[in-house]
């Protein structure tokens, strides 16, 4: 429906406003030089049904529709037609120079506001020095934040009233946009200057390794998130990082690592940079006679260099390219063949499914187990697996097997 057809005529309310409150409908209407009115009466052009109606207006409602008066719809497509309409320009000046905090939250939590308006509001909010959950205000502003970015929030309604929903998040829904957002929160800058409050760990941790974390608010949590800086894909502040020796064991196993960087360390963590760096010939031929084993565990090997492992026919190198899960089906087949490696290959999501479904027939605890955790093990097989105290757990926690519950929306304990 076009509302603005609307200017110069009037409307009737039945219940209440949802998004917004009362006044301000009322206001962004007359704004619009469309007039509301309180009940029914001749020139009304439009008839919005609002929340919470009473028994007289649903008994209104009856009547004007049998009456055909005028067109009867939801409250909720106006009050976003007037949201949207909003001029962020006027309103942010408007709650600047009232400081009204109310209004403010309100907006905050309206969900039609754009988000580019959002994060305009949430820089005026004033905390109150007060933590992100410490009064009612501070609580409806953090929920209204989870709550506008967090996606299906009816699977996880409570998410919004916890810190640990805020970590969350940043880890599954993080943008650089967000993160900066979320940085700049009173609390959390405060926390970023000078760390006392723990309850917010779990909040830095998560935007220290998002991999959309601006390099600004990177260097704010140097030194006390170093470690989990050395950890994080992208790889930000190497330089930096590398100048602390107490790092350079996490910084060897970052895939992310540079070229330079892994030249730096390889004297001294060559069995890590083996395992973890990323592979070229060069590296790979000056690796071998050294580390043959931790370079199994690389998951950037070629065909070629998966070949010149096997052919070490070393017991340690073929269990841990057993284990690979870039290991090519037809090594995967190879070693299966070979006998020994069925319970590293049973963890194995590359290995073939024929193969799965036949390590499925075993009776040893150990195989079933890692097909339990496998992600590749067929639904029907972890159903089967799930009957068994046993592997019960791991079947729970198998990614694969959660997505597979969730799709089908099917209940699980």
């Amino acid at each position: 429906m076009n509302y603005a057809e609307l200017s110069g005529k009037s409307i009737l309310l039945l219940g209440k406003t949802r998004s917004l409150k009362y006044e301000e409908f009322e206001t962004l209407l007359t704004l619009h030089n469309i007039v509301l009115c309180r009940q029914f009466e001749e020139g009304v052009q439009l008839i919005i049904e609002g929340r919470l109606m009473n028994p007289m207006e649903q008994d209104e409602s009856a009547r004007l529709y049998a009456l055909h008066a005028a067109p009867i719809v939801e409250i909720d497509p106006l009050e976003e037609w007037l949201c949207r309409s909003l001029e962020p320009n006027r309103l942010l000046m408007s709650l600047k120079l009232s400081r009204d905090q109310e209004r403010l939250v309100d907006f905050i939590q309206n969900p039609y506001i754009t988000d580019e308006l959002f994060f305009k509001l949430l820089k005026l909010y004033d905390w109150q020095g007060e933590g992100l959950f410490d009064n009612d205000s501070n609580r409806d502003v953090t929920a209204a934040l989870i709550g506008r970015f967090y996606e299906d929030l009816a699977r996880n309604h409570n998410v919004q009233y916890a810190m640990s929903g805020l970590a969350h998040l940043v880890e599954r829904y993080g943008s650089a946009e967000l993160i900066s957002a979320i940085a700049e929160l009173s609390p959390i800058a405060r926390e970023l200057k000078s760390p006392n409050d723990r309850s917010l760990n779990g909040v830095l941790d998560a935007i220290a390794l998002h991999g959309d974390t601006p390099e600004k608010i990177l260097r704010s949590l140097m030194p006390q998130r170093a470690g989990l800086l050395a950890r994080r894909v992208p790889l930000s502040l190497e330089e930096e990082l590398l100048k602390d020796e107490k790092l350079h064991t996490l910084l060897a196993q970052n895939e992310a690592l540079s070229p330079q960087g892994s030249a730096l360390l390889e004297e001294n963590y060559g069995d890590l940079i083996a395992a973890n760096i990323g592979l070229d010939e060069e590296r790979f031929e000056r690796l071998l006679s050294a580390y043959p084993e931790a370079l199994a565990s690389n998951p950037t090997l070629s065909e070629t260099m998966q070949e010149r492992l096997i052919h070490t026919q070393k017991e340690g190198v073929l269990r841990a390219l057993a284990l690979n899960p870039f290991l090519t089906p037809k090594w995967c087949s190879y070693l299966y063949d070979l006998g020994g490696y069925s319970v590293e290959l049973a963890s194995n999501p590359s290995l073939d499914s024929e193969i799965l479904a036949t390590l499925s027939h075993s009776s040893d605890p150990a195989i079933l187990s890692a097909l339990a955790s496998n992600t590749a093990t067929s639904i029907e097989v972890l159903y089967q697996l799930s009957l068994d105290r046993r592997f019960e757990r791991r079947v729970k926690t198998n990614p694969a097997f959660g997505k597979h519950i969730q799709t089908h929306n099917i209940g699980w304990n």
